[in-house]
């Protein structure tokens, strides 16, 4: 009887320790979730955002002046006739000569088609040729398109979808709006971690956005990147992504 106490007793010290190396293990994996749910939760990404509104600094005005006749010179001739008018309103505008270029002639036949089939018959010649004006004066341009009733009221056959505004001033502004953009998402942060007495740390990692340039007061916008040409007034907005370390 004696002899079994022992061998039971021999045990009793390796159970023991089975057991506390159990919760030992399991301690140990608990503190490691931790560790890893801490290193998960350190961060905080947020979105800043800025934009101005800007003016166009450049503008592009495609005209495509047309005529039909029929024959190709009589075509031709219609054409050269109504860009000259358009190149005198031009002038009589005060628009220098070297803001206006011209692109070439073109000329067609315009066919006779019966029930889908070419009947062999010309019915007339088209000829067109493009005047483009190219000024940083965005608003003598507007005022241009305006006025282009009087060339329009002369006979010329003119065809455009109206000035395009561009602005090369963004490559300026670019780095400027990206800094508030930045100051933005810090705000932020410290806002969202200031509501649970949280703190803003360092920088993790930062990428930026596509800009959109849109007309002012629009809501377009585009994953790529939106870029109004209608408009002269514009805005522009600037996005980041950045991600902070948290105290």
């Amino acid at each position: 009887m004696s002899e079994v106490r022992t061998e039971e007793s021999r045990f009793i010290p390796l159970a023991v320790a089975v057991v506390l190396l159990a919760v030992a293990l399991a301690w140990g994996l608990q503190r490691v979730g931790d560790g890893f749910a801490r290193r998960d939760g350190d961060t905080v990404s947020v979105r800043g955002t800025a934009q101005r509104n800007v003016k166009a600094d450049r503008a592009v005005w495609k005209l495509s002046v047309s005529q039909s006749a029929d024959t190709p010179a009589s075509a031709i001739a219609g054409v050269a006739s109504g860009v000259e008018e358009v190149l005198s309103f031009l002038n009589q505008n005060a628009v220098p000569r070297d803001a206006v270029s011209l692109g070439s002639i073109s000329n067609y036949a315009n066919k006779e088609y019966i029930d889908g089939n070419a009947s062999g018959r010309v019915l007339s010649y088209e000829a067109s040729r493009e005047v483009i004006i190219r000024l940083t004066d965005v608003d003598k341009v507007s005022a241009l398109a305006a006025d282009l009733g009087e060339v329009l009221a002369r006979g010329v056959n003119i065809y455009t979808n109206g000035p395009e505004y561009y602005l090369d001033s963004l490559a300026e502004i670019r780095p400027e709006l990206l800094a508030e953009a930045m100051i933005d998402a810090r705000s932020r942060a410290e806002s969202l971690l200031g509501a649970v007495d949280g703190k803003v740390g360092e920088v993790r990692s930062v990428s930026s956005g596509p800009f959109q340039v849109t007309a002012r007061d629009s809501t377009d916008v585009e994953s790529g990147g939106y870029f109004d040409t209608a408009s002269i007034d514009k805005t522009v907005v600037a996005t980041v992504l950045v991600e902070f370390a948290t105290k």
